[in-house]
Protein backbone atom coordinates (compact mmCIF):
# COMPACT_ATOMS: atom_id res chain seq x y z
CA UNK A 1 0.00 0.00 0.00
CA UNK A 2 2.71 2.24 0.91
CA UNK A 3 4.61 1.74 -1.93
CA UNK A 4 1.60 2.73 -4.34
CA UNK A 5 0.82 5.70 -2.91
CA UNK A 6 4.37 6.58 -3.15
CA UNK A 7 4.32 5.77 -6.98
CA UNK A 8 1.13 8.24 -7.09
CA UNK A 9 2.72 11.00 -5.04
CA UNK A 10 5.47 10.37 -7.12
CA UNK A 11 3.59 10.28 -10.32
CA UNK A 12 1.76 13.03 -9.35
CA UNK A 13 4.67 15.12 -8.84
CA UNK A 14 6.51 14.06 -12.57
CA UNK A 15 3.17 15.39 -13.87
CA UNK A 16 2.84 18.20 -11.77
CA UNK A 17 6.55 19.61 -12.76
CA UNK A 18 5.99 18.45 -16.90
CA UNK A 19 2.20 20.71 -16.72
CA UNK A 20 5.09 23.64 -15.29
CA UNK A 21 6.79 23.73 -18.30
CA UNK A 22 4.22 22.95 -20.70
CA UNK A 23 2.67 26.27 -19.12
CA UNK A 24 6.05 28.35 -19.12
CA UNK A 25 6.79 27.41 -23.02
CA UNK A 26 3.02 28.21 -23.68
CA UNK A 27 3.30 31.57 -21.71
CA UNK A 28 6.50 32.12 -23.98
CA UNK A 29 5.30 31.52 -27.22
CA UNK A 30 2.19 33.61 -26.59
CA UNK A 31 4.28 36.63 -25.27
CA UNK A 32 6.32 35.67 -28.52
CA UNK A 33 2.98 35.97 -30.24
CA UNK A 34 1.63 38.92 -28.46
CA UNK A 35 5.00 40.84 -29.40
CA UNK A 36 5.06 39.84 -33.09
CA UNK A 37 1.15 40.76 -33.42
CA UNK A 38 2.21 44.33 -31.52
CA UNK A 39 4.94 44.38 -34.31
CA UNK A 40 2.64 43.82 -37.30
CA UNK A 41 0.03 46.14 -36.23
CA UNK A 42 2.58 49.52 -35.82
CA UNK A 43 4.11 48.32 -39.21
CA UNK A 44 0.55 48.19 -40.92
CA UNK A 45 -0.29 51.75 -39.11
CA UNK A 46 3.48 53.00 -41.20
CA UNK A 47 2.33 51.78 -44.23
CA UNK A 48 1.81 54.77 -46.26
CA UNK A 49 4.86 56.29 -45.31
CA UNK A 50 7.10 53.30 -46.54
CA UNK A 51 5.03 53.38 -49.30
CA UNK A 52 5.71 56.57 -50.17
CA UNK A 53 9.36 56.36 -49.38
CA UNK A 54 9.40 53.30 -52.09
CA UNK A 55 7.57 55.39 -54.63
CA UNK A 56 10.30 58.05 -54.12
CA UNK A 57 13.41 55.79 -54.46
CA UNK A 58 11.87 54.27 -57.87
CA UNK A 59 11.55 57.51 -59.13
CA UNK A 60 14.60 58.77 -58.16
CA UNK A 61 16.99 55.83 -58.30
CA UNK A 62 18.69 54.85 -61.85
CA UNK A 63 17.50 51.34 -63.56
CA UNK A 64 20.91 49.05 -63.28
CA UNK A 65 22.84 49.25 -66.60
CA UNK A 66 24.90 46.30 -67.66
CA UNK A 67 27.61 45.43 -65.25
CA UNK A 68 30.19 46.42 -67.36
CA UNK A 69 28.52 49.99 -67.86
CA UNK A 70 27.71 50.47 -64.31
CA UNK A 71 31.52 49.28 -63.34
CA UNK A 72 32.68 52.00 -65.87
CA UNK A 73 30.17 54.83 -63.84
CA UNK A 74 31.49 54.41 -60.52
CA UNK A 75 35.01 53.78 -61.23
CA UNK A 76 35.03 57.31 -63.57
CA UNK A 77 33.12 59.02 -60.59
CA UNK A 78 35.85 57.83 -57.95
CA UNK A 79 38.78 58.50 -60.34
CA UNK A 80 37.14 61.94 -61.28
CA UNK A 81 36.51 63.12 -57.39
CA UNK A 82 39.94 62.03 -56.43
CA UNK A 83 41.71 64.13 -59.16
CA UNK A 84 39.91 67.19 -57.98
CA UNK A 85 41.55 66.46 -54.65
CA UNK A 86 44.64 65.31 -55.97
CA UNK A 87 45.03 61.94 -55.11
CA UNK A 88 46.23 58.54 -56.90
CA UNK A 89 44.17 55.42 -56.58
CA UNK A 90 44.93 51.78 -57.64
CA UNK A 91 41.63 50.15 -58.52
CA UNK A 92 39.75 46.63 -58.19
CA UNK A 93 36.19 46.00 -59.67
CA UNK A 94 34.56 43.89 -57.27
CA UNK A 95 31.45 41.28 -57.61
CA UNK A 96 27.89 43.74 -57.20
CA UNK A 97 25.68 43.15 -54.60
CA UNK A 98 22.23 42.45 -54.57
CA UNK A 99 19.86 43.70 -51.71
CA UNK A 100 16.06 44.10 -51.54
CA UNK A 101 15.07 45.28 -54.94
CA UNK A 102 18.40 46.94 -55.53
CA UNK A 103 22.51 45.99 -57.11
CA UNK A 104 25.48 47.78 -56.72
CA UNK A 105 28.45 48.39 -58.40
CA UNK A 106 31.08 48.12 -56.22
CA UNK A 107 34.63 49.17 -56.84
CA UNK A 108 37.59 48.42 -54.30
CA UNK A 109 40.56 51.01 -54.46
CA UNK A 110 43.46 52.64 -52.71
CA UNK A 111 44.32 56.04 -52.26
CA UNK A 112 46.98 58.02 -51.20
CA UNK A 113 47.26 62.05 -49.88
CA UNK A 114 47.17 64.16 -47.40
CA UNK A 115 43.98 63.77 -44.37
CA UNK A 116 42.45 66.84 -45.07
CA UNK A 117 42.20 65.91 -49.05
CA UNK A 118 41.59 62.45 -48.59
CA UNK A 119 38.57 63.17 -45.96
CA UNK A 120 37.27 66.28 -48.92
CA UNK A 121 37.28 63.27 -51.55
CA UNK A 122 35.27 60.51 -48.91
CA UNK A 123 32.61 63.33 -48.42
CA UNK A 124 32.53 64.61 -52.16
CA UNK A 125 31.82 60.89 -53.25
CA UNK A 126 28.72 60.53 -51.08
CA UNK A 127 26.51 62.75 -52.83
CA UNK A 128 22.39 61.86 -51.48
CA UNK A 129 20.79 62.19 -55.00
CA UNK A 130 24.31 59.85 -55.70
CA UNK A 131 23.49 56.99 -54.15
CA UNK A 132 26.80 56.19 -53.07
CA UNK A 133 27.48 54.05 -50.15
CA UNK A 134 30.92 53.28 -48.38
CA UNK A 135 30.94 49.77 -47.33
CA UNK A 136 34.27 49.42 -45.40
CA UNK A 137 37.66 51.55 -45.50
CA UNK A 138 41.01 51.69 -43.24
CA UNK A 139 42.93 54.67 -42.73
CA UNK A 140 46.14 54.44 -41.66
CA UNK A 141 49.50 56.88 -42.00
CA UNK A 142 51.95 56.53 -44.67
CA UNK A 143 55.40 55.05 -43.24
CA UNK A 144 57.36 56.70 -45.93
CA UNK A 145 55.88 60.58 -45.21
CA UNK A 146 53.82 61.10 -42.31
CA UNK A 147 52.30 64.26 -44.11
CA UNK A 148 50.29 61.62 -45.77
CA UNK A 149 47.62 59.11 -44.93
CA UNK A 150 46.64 56.03 -46.91
CA UNK A 151 43.44 54.84 -47.72
CA UNK A 152 43.35 50.68 -48.19
CA UNK A 153 40.29 48.42 -48.82
CA UNK A 154 37.94 51.48 -49.34
CA UNK A 155 34.82 49.43 -50.72
CA UNK A 156 32.70 51.62 -52.92
CA UNK A 157 29.19 51.17 -54.51
CA UNK A 158 26.78 53.17 -56.03
CA UNK A 159 23.21 51.39 -55.80
CA UNK A 160 20.89 51.04 -59.50
CA UNK A 161 17.33 49.67 -59.05
CA UNK A 162 17.20 46.21 -60.48
CA UNK A 163 13.11 45.81 -60.49
CA UNK A 164 11.26 47.96 -63.20
CA UNK A 165 9.11 50.95 -62.20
Amino acid sequence: MMVVIMLIIGGGWIVFSQMGKWRKSIDERDFKLSLRKTEAEELLKQKEFWNLRSEWLNSKLEVYPSRNEADDKIYELVEQTAKKQGLNLLRQLAEPEEVGGMTSATVIVEAKGPLEKVLRWLYDLQKPAAFISIKSLALKNNPEDTSLVIVSDLKIQKWYRTTPK
